[in-house]
């Protein structure tokens, strides 16, 4: 039996997930969309997909019904609350909560930043760059700034992160006691507004966010760029196929789940 997959999304990686999912085991329909719509409801209810995959950023819903998709199984990002009352009764897989796929990302989104700072012709070794939080997108930018010669600081909300940056050898700081720093950028990965107009004051540097929208800032600021869903937009083949992968892989452990049932 055929499947038949709906894959929404602009950023480049559905595009090309879509082509490389195609097989003789399913029949794929790609919609460029960053919302669901009229357009969407119609392509659903004739389509009638069994599963469905939903970009990383949330889609948006300008519908006041969700339809045809009643029966499938549901491959998603981040989703807004909407999104969550929708799908309460899908089995729903999420692939940013499947580690393997959370670190190989956090690796592509590192090194796209590095490709995105040569686009601006910067080199990188000896400069100081800093980095704000300490999670996996944090970990896999410093190590691949670290290996590049350049200087790299550390700050941080939390103890144990800044007591972990220490033990693997770099400069840490909490940003409550933030000292002044010098660097040629500030690479934020805290998804959260903490960067309030004072502590701006403290940064005399480009910023460059590479957590999710909103970002970090309170208010409007200079040289501030959010660079969110940067794999996709760089490597957007590679970006596919960890995104590929994550997906049959789920699948194959839920047919191994069901076979051992029976």
């Amino acid at each position: 039996m055929t499947e038949r997959w709906l894959v929404i999304g602009a950023d480049e990686r559905m595009k090309v997930l879509a082509k490389n999912l195609a097989s003789e085991e399913r029949t794929i329909f790609y919609k460029n969309k960053t919302s669901w719509d009229a357009e969407l409801n119609a392509t659903a209810l004739e389509f009638h997909p069994d599963v469905v995959v939903l970009p990383i950023q949330p889609l948006q819903i300008d519908v006041q019904i969700v339809l045809g998709i009643q029966k499938a199984v549901m491959h998603v990002g981040k989703l807004a609350p909407e999104w969550e009352v929708i799908l309460k009764e899908h089995t729903v897989h999420r692939y940013l909560q499947q580690e393997a796929f959370i670190w190989q990302n956090a690796a592509l989104t590192a090194e796209a930043f590095l490709a995105y700072f040569y686009e601006h012709k910067q080199a990188v070794r000896h400069k100081c760059f800093i980095i704000t939080g300490f999670g996996r997108v944090a970990k896999m930018t410093a190590h691949m700034l670290k290996n590049m010669q350049a200087n790299v600081i550390i700050l941080v909300r939390s103890v144990a992160q800044h007591c972990e940056a220490l033990a693997l050898g770099y400069e840490s700081y909490l940003l409550d006691d933030l000292p002044h720093i010098e660097g040629v950028a500030l690479i934020n990965t805290i998804p959260a507004k903490w960067l309030t107009p004072t502590m701006r004051k403290q940064f005399e540097m480009p910023i460059y966010d590479l957590a999710s929208a909103p970002g970090c800032v309170t208010d409007n600021v200079e040289h501030y760029t959010l660079l969110a869903g940067l794999p996709g937009k760089y490597f957007s083949t590679d970006a596919a196929h960890l995104l590929k992968t994550a997906i049959l892989d789920w699948r194959a452990q839920q047919c191994l789940k069901v076979n051992a049932l029976d």
